[in-house]
């Protein structure tokens, strides 16, 4: 039974678990490696309870109860002594989270689950660093936390049956719905989400269509609530080519970053926290390219069919089932639909026959799957 939860790390990703845990009853203690990282995680905490009253959302009681359940300190040790769950959720670094859950290992008490928020990291790689591998497991937040409602769990190779039981208890508290998947890259968003980016950023740089010709037809042609280069823009080019080079590295080729990508990042043009990414954001405007005249229902299709045979290989290799799959797409995604609902809207042989196109045009990256017979 999880009462007490201690989050390692007071950024944007930390305060937001730290918010749903106190706000559905748990008592949480954020932990943080210095003071001022602890007071600007907890006034971002302070701010979304005000927000909430201002709203009506939240009453003055239930905000006093929350906070009362907060606690912070700077020593990790201290934080974790008398946990039920510990919730890692610093920067995508492998040698530092070993290094974190190494220390937090030696001090929690044997009943404690370890859990990390990484959104690509090897979960069997992080658990060897801990002597409880079985009481390790991944729960992979999305941001911003509050507000979205997905939680992937993310299971590894000792991963035992209680464990996720109580992972999975926990997510239902903090009002989440979750999905399991075994660790895998990238695990179930980030790895679908990846080869809809990449193919819009190949097709650009082949010469196909414009960024805002691509962006333009997955929004009104295929409902998505922005296109591949407004998303990257939002979320952070940095973010987008860090999991893509983890999937590169670990599954190959297929996911290699292409080169516009690496330069924008490399330039430092991140997106809209840089003021400039894929477009600019500030007082220089962007000339639009004069359009290509592409077909926006072929790029939907184009961009899409990639993402649903990414799905289907996540089902071949037994990492997730078809029902959390759609569900953490539109949860986590915001896809309009589940990529296994696109298989049904296009049908399976137009899907098929696609796939066998691209096989044949630009080779192996485009295999038809076992999961289309």
């Amino acid at each position: 039974m999880v009462n007490k939860i201690a989050v390692i790390g007071a950024g944007l990703m930390g305060a937001g678990i730290a918010y749903v845990s106190a706000w559905n009853g748990f008592n949480v203690t954020v932990v943080d490696i210095k003071q001022e990282f602890i007071d600007a995680g907890m006034e971002r905490i302070r701010t979304d309870v005000m927000t909430g009253i201002d709203k009506g959302k939240i009453s003055m009681t239930d905000a006093e109860g929350l906070m009362s359940r907060l606690n912070a300190t700077v020593n990790v040790e201290e934080a974790v002594k008398d946990a039920d769950l510990v919730i890692e959720a610093i920067f995508e670094n492998m040698d530092v989270k070993k290094e974190v859950f190494a220390k937090v290992d030696a001090a929690a008490p044997a009943h404690c689950i370890l859990a990390t928020n990484t959104s690509s990291l090897s979960i069997d790689e992080l658990a060897g660093s801990t002597k409880r591998p079985d009481k390790f497991i991944g729960m992979h937040y999305f941001s911003p936390v509050p507000a979205m409602k997905l939680l992937e769990l993310v299971i590894g190779d000792k991963t035992s049956e209680e464990t996720i039981a109580a992972a999975e208890s926990v997510g239902k508290t903090q009002n989440k719905k979750t999905v399991i998947a075994k660790n895998s890259p990238g695990f179930i968003v980030n790895r679908l989400l990846m080869p809809v980016m990449r193919e819009a950023l190949l097709m650009l740089e082949r010469g196909e269509a414009t960024k805002e010709e691509i962006d333009l037809a997955m929004t009104s042609v295929g409902k998505a609530p922005a296109g591949p280069f407004t998303l990257g823009d939002f979320v952070g080019l940095d973010i987008t080519f860090n999991a893509m080079s983890t999937l590169y590295r670990e599954i190959g080729d297929c996911f290699k970053p292409p080169e516009t990508l690496k330069n924008l990042v490399d330039a430092g043009n991140i997106g809209m926290k840089s003021k400039k990414g894929f477009y600019s954001y500030g007082a220089e405007e962007d000339e639009p390219e004069p359009p290509k005249g592409a077909d926006p229902q072929w790029i939907v299709e184009r961009l899409n069919i990639p993402g649903v045979r990414e799905a289907m290989i996540l089902v071949d290799d037994g990492v997730a089932n078809v029902e959390d799959i759609n569900m953490a797409m539109k949860l986590g995604a915001s896809w309009p639909m589940g990529p296994f609902e696109m298989l049904d809207q296009l049908g399976v042989d137009k899907v098929r026959d696609f796939i066998k196109k691209l096989h044949e045009d630009l080779g192996d990256c485009y295999s038809v799957p076992k999961y289309l017979g």
